[in-house]
C-alpha cells in the first residue's frame, strides 16, 4: 500500500476500501474542472495509472515541502484541491510555519484545520474567527463615544457588544474596520433578524 505509506497522515479513510484512490481521482479530475465519473470515462482503457500515481505523489510532496511540520489538523484536508490552486505560488515554508504556530495558539481561531487554507488564500472565514479582541471593541467604543449605532443611546462599554458591520457570515472580517458597538438589546435583536 504505497499510497498509505506516504499519505496516511493527510487522508481520511482506508486504502483497502479505495478511499485513497477515490480521493486522488477526485483531486486530479477537479484540476480540469471535471468529476470522478469524467476522469474514469476518459481513462477507462488506460493500461496503467502512472499519471494518477505521479500526481498523488506531487501533492503529498508539495504538502510536506510547504508545511514541513506535521500537525493532526492537517489530516483530511483537501490537499489536492489546494495543490491545484496554489502549488505554483511562491511559498516560504519557514514563514508559513511561524504563522501556523501563531494561529494555533490564537484562542480566537476556532477552526484550527482552517489555518492551512487561510494561509494559502487569505480568506479569514476558514478560521471561524468571530470574536473581536478587547482592544478592537475598546477602539470602536471610543470612536462611537459610547453611542449604540442602532438605538442612538449612550451605554457603558460593559453594556455593549462588539458586532460585525458587514456580517461575518457574508465575508465580513473580524478586524477593527468592521467593528461596531451595539447595546446588548440591539445586538440581540439584530441576531434574531
Amino acid at each position: 500500500m504505497p499510497a498509505y505509506a506516504i499519505a496516511s497522515h493527510y487522508l481520511n479513510g482506508s486504502p483497502i476500501r479505495q478511499t485513497y484512490l477515490e480521493t486522488a481521482i477526485r483531486w486530479l479530475a477537479s484540476r480540469d474542472g471535471k468529476q470522478i465519473e469524467d476522469y474514469m470515462a476518459a481513462h477507462q482503457h488506460d493500461t496503467n495509472c502512472n499519471e494518477l500515481w505521479l500526481y498523488f505523489q506531487y501533492v503529498i510532496n508539495w504538502v510536506e515541502a510547504t508545511f514541513p511540520s506535521y500537525r493532526k489538523e492537517m489530516k483530511g484536508l483537501e490537499w489536492g484541491i489546494f495543490f491545484n490552486k496554489f502549488a505554483m505560488d511562491n511559498h516560504d515554508p519557514k514563514k508559513l510555519e511561524e504563522r501556523v504556530g501563531e494561529l494555533m495558539e490564537d484562542e480566537y481561531v476556532t477552526k484550527k484545520s482552517g489555518i492551512y487554507e487561510y494561509l494559502l488564500d487569505g480568506d479569514e472565514r476558514h478560521l471561524s474567527i468571530r470574536a473581536f479582541t478587547t482592544k478592537m471593541a475598546r477602539e470602536a467604543y471610543e470612536r462611537q463615544k459610547g453611542i449604540c449605532r442602532v438605538c442612538g443611546k449612550h451605554f457603558e462599554i460593559e453594556e455593549m457588544h462588539a458586532d460585525h458591520i458587514t456580517p461575518w457570515s457574508k465575508g465580513g472580517p473580524t478586524d477593527a474596520n468592521n467593528c461596531q458597538m451595539l447595546c446588548a438589546n440591539c445586538n440581540r435583536r439584530k441576531g434574531n433578524i
